[in-house]
């Protein structure tokens, strides 16, 4: 079976969540059908408002979504990736490689920097949509593909980010948006689009961190940013 569930909150909206659930193969389900269900229970509720984000294996969790123009980071995690990318011009075009739930691609493209993020989830993509049209957020541009497919269009004017949130299974260091995205999302292949990145013609490659993984990479980063919970590695070739 293919997750996450898809389903409803009102009844009127049944027929919007079956459509939901046939476009993207997932599996469609009534909220009672959920809740008898085993298994792991990530739901997307489909309404003709809002596309929400639930996991019922939390007996705490609520629906979610994302507000981009809201959207409160850790105060160190937000400050870092501001130091981060303040050194570079913003005439820089930003490839988010693993936009995920675009929350750190909005922020970059808050910064001012032209960003292209891509998700390969169609189901992810269509929330993030969602989620953009809602927002004030301008520069950011999503695109519903696999990255490996554009990263050798990158050149030496071009940033290429990477945050592979897979790294570290462990609930202790993921937000509910992260434990919900490794319940629904198959783990990408890690060294091979970070090989690729590396690879690339790029003049910068960002890769995003928890201060616990461990990476091994046959260069070296050019200098590492450090937080109290994340790094950022910064590989820059616009010299080379």
């Amino acid at each position: 079976m293919n997750y996450p569930y898809v389903s409803y909150l009102k009844v009127e909206e049944k027929n919007l969540a079956k459509n939901f659930a046939e476009e993207h193969e997932l599996h469609f389900a009534s909220p009672r059908q959920i809740r008898i269900a085993k298994g792991i229970k990530p739901v997307i509720w489909i309404s003709q408002e809002k596309i929400l984000l639930q996991d019922l294996d939390d007996k705490n969790s609520k629906p979610f979504s994302i507000d981009l123009d809201s959207l409160e980071k850790e105060k160190g995690d937000k400050n870092l990736l501001n130091k981060c990318f303040s050194k570079f011009d913003k005439s820089f075009l930003v490839y988010d490689l693993t936009a995920g739930l675009c929350q750190d691609a909005s922020s970059i493209a808050s910064m001012g920097f032209e960003v292209i993020a891509f998700e390969k989830e169609s189901w992810l993509y269509e929330f993030n949509q969602r989620c953009l049209l809602d927002s004030k957020i301008k520069k950011l541009k999503l695109i519903n593909s696999d990255s490996l497919l554009s990263i050798k269009k990158a050149g030496k004017k071009d940033i290429l980010f990477l945050d592979p949130m897979f790294e570290l299974n462990t609930k202790a260091f993921a937000k509910k948006e992260i434990q919900f995205l490794r319940k629904c999302i198959p783990s990408a292949p890690e060294k091979e689009l970070i090989d690729a990145a590396l690879n690339s013609k790029a003049g910068l490659i960002i890769i995003k961190r928890h201060k616990l993984s461990k990476s091994q990479y046959a260069t070296k980063p050019s200098y590492i940013i450090k937080g109290k919970v994340i790094t950022f590695e910064v590989f820059d070739r616009r010299t080379i």
